[in-house]
Formats: C-alpha cells, structure tokens, sequence
C-alpha cells in the first residue's frame, strides 16, 4: 500500500475518531454533536419509577427538575422539592381549619381528597347540607 493511500486511511480514521469524540457536558445535560449540549428532561428519563414518585408532579428545568405536589397532598419539605430533599405525603382535609365539612356533616379522609358524610336526618344538595325533618307548615295549608 503507498504511503499516499495510508496517510488518507490514517487521516480519514482520525477524522472519524475526532467526530465520536465525548464532549463534557454539565449535570443535566447531554452532548448532541462536538460542541452542543441540551437539556436532559429528567421527567421523561424514567424506566418505571417517575423520578418524584408516585404522588408528585415532575417539572423539567433547564439543566435540572422540581417536583411539586397536587391538590390533596403536602410537601413534607418545602413547595418545590427534589427527591433528595422532600416527598408529597396525603393531606388530611378533615383536620383543616376552618372545617371543609358543615356542622351537620362528618368528614372522612380519603388518599388525595375527602368527603362529607352527612350526618342522619341531612342531605347534601347545592353544596349544603340541609335540614330533612318535616317543617311545620301553617294551619291553612293543613289536609
């Protein structure tokens, strides 16, 4: 083989070489080519556990995420979280104050949400509960 042929060989693998090459990148971010470096959505890298588990939402940051709980739940640390520093717990509403339920309603914690049972005699209708017992109705209207 001539020399012209192997230096051509030589300079085509180092070219290819130099292509392959591993750009450092910070935490968070992925090489894509020599020179750039994207975000990592760790919200989507995820196999089967999500990365703010189960009772958390997951939020993407640019070179980072947060997690935050929903409606029914609590941070057991502060609003926005990671996994290192906090998880979301299930927020009992019945021990709220004021009470979520009316005086005539007892209530009873359910994972995430809550619901007032109304107590005998009481029905729940337009977002009260209201009185059942027969009302007393004037001396005219009597059958």
């Amino acid at each position: 083989m001539g020399s012209r042929t192997l230096l051509l060989i030589l300079g085509l693998n180092f070219s290819l070489l130099e292509n392959l090459e591993a750009r450092d990148c910070s935490l968070g971010f992925i090489a894509k080519g020599r020179t750039l470096c994207v975000d990592t959505d760790e919200c989507k890298e995820w196999d089967s556990t999500p990365p703010c588990g189960s009772n958390a939402a997951c939020y993407n940051t640019q070179g980072s995420f947060y997690c935050q709980c929903p409606p029914g739940f609590i941070s057991t640390t502060t609003v926005k979280f990671t996994p290192l520093n906090g998880d979301c717990k299930d927020l009992d509403e019945c021990q709220e104050t004021p009470q979520v339920c009316s005086s005539n309603a007892s209530c009873l914690n359910t994972f995430g949400s809550y619901h007032c049972l109304c107590q005998p005699g009481f029905r729940f209708s337009n977002h009260t509960v209201q009185d059942l017992s027969p009302r007393t109705m004037p001396q005219d209207y009597l059958v």
